[in-house]
């Protein structure tokens, strides 16, 4: 009873507090964040709601969650290019008005400041009809205008075609994959995942989709009052007289599967859809094709079959079907009869030897069958436009290192009969909602002061590190785990591990408050303690900063211990190198020094042999000379045996000096004819007699020099120039070109 009692109470304040609340409904669309809603309910929360909406304030900020309302009319200026650049250029852009934009700018500046690029994703979320893929459009082009910087003309050009290819992607993707509900008349049947590619400089260089879960069925089956997809009324309303003559379509033609054409939407534009194409790369011809196919399975839904007799017959088609057989036949480029037997005769392979059987189907089997040939054939058509669109507008692989995500989820819808598709689709929206918590609890955590959520696995995997900040005394008995061997993280570890491993990440707390704070705000700056939940850690804000600024002081520790130690061993290096370089360097010198000195030497012993030889071969050309005249002046003279010694010596002299007279006589300058002729006497010690009884025959000036001097026996001289046979014997190594060895 007393717990009836204290609930009552509860909900009867409770009632007060909402009521308190609701009486202030002139202030509620000033709340520009629901998190500012006290009390948080459903019915607060979605008053504060309206009441912006009333006051065309179309978004609302909740917590980490950014609410968007669908306005059905268009808002001016309300996703212009100037409104991007003033949330891209803000320094805080969470302190503007909620927009979609200040969404798009933090998760860009997220991927673009962390030490670590990390990909970003955005999911966008919400029941059909409530603007998903218009604000997944508006992200594109947020990002088109903020992440293109090119600095030069030809890269301008480049990022300028990037962005025109991505953005023509969604004209051609709507036009195959939307198609009109009752509750929205540009409803996406799929779920895309966008992926916009960045470089090194944060400029977009490239994107890739990437689709799930076609709702093929619309193709054969709609729904009252819904229609097909958009392309199949783009080339019945947009096709010019001759395509509708090559597709036989004709004005007024009725189809099975095209169901409420009279109907005009704005999304019907076939121009719009075949200009996107071209940008895309798909050239005229090829459109032609897909236009083909598409007419074909018009077509092919009016193919209608009459039910057998005989059950060993297969159904044929109608008399007014079968000039439906034939057209759907020639666009989709088969043989009739290939066509009739796909759909009305059954393949079964039974037995060992794997034979096989055909048998005819019943007539509500041939319209399966006829049906799910059309999804195929539409799902493999949509299939590869999706790959031709991402060969156009990806990037190589080398050239892009992070990405920005955009995921927009099919909507979440409930009719009376559902489909697989939507049963699946409603099945995707529930996951996502458990995942995020729910609007309303999002709000919850985020009032509590625990905006921000993260993972166990996430958080010990992203700040770890931060058990490098501990003082070394903090590991002891009360530690849970010593300052060695700290344990790393295993995605399959035990919540009774788990535990007392985030407390000791969180130990770091005070050491970061500590080199973050001066000493007079200390007490002010203890951060409120983080909250860890079953699955996640929720944490404020101001912590999530301090956290983030504690893991990049010690990523900056890391990177200074590797850039000294880099520094350190690339210096060392380099010295070793430098001493390598100088010992081969000298050794090299040594070794050209060694083989020039051995040349030289080699040369100069030579040089000194060849002298040699060649003084050798003048002392003894000589002495033959001196040694003939000798004998003649002996033989003239038989009485100078008796002579003294003295006598003997002179004559020696004489005959070892004659030849420099001779030499002097043989100048063409100096001393007069007579006068050398007296020379010639007084050096030659000739017989007493007339001067010119002698003749003295000299050389001429322009002769290279004496080679050999002969003694005639009448007394005269000749001087015989020859030149030597040796290479370099001609030139003399004294100055005087007349010197004698």
């Amino acid at each position: 009873g007393h717990n009836l009692g204290s609930d009552g109470q509860a909900r009867e304040s409770l009632r007060e507090d909402l009521q308190e609340f609701l009486g202030g409904e002139v202030l509620l669309y000033q709340l520009d964040d629901l998190t500012k809603v006290n009390p948080v309910t459903l019915e607060t929360v979605l008053r504060c709601l309206q009441s912006r909406y009333m006051a065309d304030t179309f978004y609302t900020n909740a917590g980490c969650t950014l609410v968007a309302l669908n306005p059905f009319k268009p808002v001016p200026q309300l996703y212009s290019p100037e409104l991007m650049r003033e949330y891209h250029a803000a320094p805080q852009p969470q302190k503007l008005k909620p927009h979609v934009f200040t969404v798009g700018e933090q998760t860009y500046r997220n991927v673009k400041s962390l030490i670590e690029p990390v990909n970003q994703s955005i999911v966008v979320s919400g029941e059909s009809g409530a603007g998903k893929t218009w604000t997944s459009r508006c992200l594109m082009n947020f990002y088109a205008v903020v992440a293109a910087s090119p600095t030069s003309w030809e890269s301008h050009k480049i990022a300028e075609r990037i962005e025109q290819r991505i953005l023509n992607s969604n004209p051609v993707m709507e036009a195959f994959g939307n198609a009109c509900t009752l509750r929205n008349n540009n409803s996406s049947r799929f779920g895309k995942f966008i992926q916009l590619q960045l470089n090194r400089a944060q400029q977009m260089v490239g994107a890739a989709v990437q689709t799930y879960l076609l709702e093929k069925t619309r193709v054969v089956c709609q729904a009252f009052s819904e229609r097909n997809f958009h392309i199949f009324y783009q080339i019945c309303k947009g096709a010019s007289e001759d395509e509708r003559l090559q597709w036989h379509l004709p004005e007024g033609a009725a189809f099975s599967w095209l169901p409420n054409p009279e109907r005009s939407l704005e999304e019907d534009c076939f121009e719009v859809t075949r200009e996107a194409m071209l940008h895309l790369g798909i050239d005229t011809p090829t459109q032609n094709n897909i236009f083909k196919v598409l007419a074909g399975l018009l077509h092919l839904g009016n193919i209608q079959f009459a039910a057998s007799e005989d059950e060993a017959q297969p159904c044929q088609p109608m008399d007014d079907a079968k000039c439906s057989v034939r057209t759907a036949a020639s666009l989709l480029g088969l043989q009739e009869d290939v066509l009739l037997k796909t759909v009305q005769i059954r393949t079964i392979r039974a037995g060992r030897q794997q034979q096989l059987f055909r048998k005819p189907c019943p007539r509500a089997e041939c319209d399966t069958r006829r049906d799910c040939l059309a999804k195929l054939i539409y799902a493999r058509l949509f299939d590869w436009l999706v790959s031709v669109i991402n060969s156009s507008i990806c990037a190589d692989t080398n050239s892009w290192t992070t990405f920005i995500g955009l995921l927009d989820v099919y909507g979440f819808e409930s009719f009376p009969d559902n489909s697989l598709e939507q049963l699946c689709i409603n099945y995707a929206n529930e996951k996502l909602q458990l995942e995020a918590c729910g609007l309303v609890e999002t709000i919850h955590i985020s009032a509590a002061g625990f905006p921000i959520r993260v993972s166990h696995q996430n958080f010990v995997e992203r700040y770890k590190l931060l058990r490098r900040l501990r003082p070394c005394t903090s590991s002891g008995p009360h530690s849970p785990y010593p300052a060695k061997g700290l344990p790393e993280w295993c995605p399959h570890a035990k919540e009774a591990t788990l535990e007392p491993l985030l407390q000791d990440i969180l130990h770091t707390l005070p050491v970061l408050t500590q080199t973050k704070a001066t000493p007079g705000d200390l007490a002010e700056a203890m951060p409120t303690p983080v909250h860890c939940g079953r699955t996640k850690v929720f944490m404020t804000d101001s912590m999530l900063e301090l956290l983030e600024c504690g893991r990049d002081q010690v990523l900056e520790q890391c990177a200074r211990c590797i850039q000294s130690g880099w520094r350190r061993h690339r210096q060392r290096k380099q010295e070793r190198q430098r001493q390598a370089t100088i010992l081969i360097q000298a050794a090299i010198r040594s070794w050209l020094t060694r083989k020039r000195i051995q040349r030289l030497h080699a040369a100069a012993t030579v040089i000194k042999r060849t002298w040699q030889k060649w003084r050798i071969r003048m002392a003894c050309l000589a002495a033959e000379e001196l040694d003939d005249v000798e004998e003649k002046h002996l033989s003239q003279a038989p009485g100078s045996l008796s002579t003294s010694p003295l006598q003997t010596r002179l004559l020696e002299a004489v005959i070892r000096l004659w030849p420099l007279g001779l030499v002097l006589t043989n100048t063409a300058m100096g001393v007069g004819n007579f006068q050398r002729k007296l020379v010639v006497w007084a050096c030659l010690q000739l017989p007493r007699g007339s001067p010119s009884s002698y003749t003295v025959q000299t050389a001429q000036q322009d002769q290279a020099g004496v080679t050999s001097i002969r003694a005639m026996p009448q007394g005269s001289i000749k001087f015989h120039c020859k030149k030597s046979p040796l290479r370099y014997a001609d030139i003399c190594p004294e100055p005087s070109p007349y010197s004698l060895g």
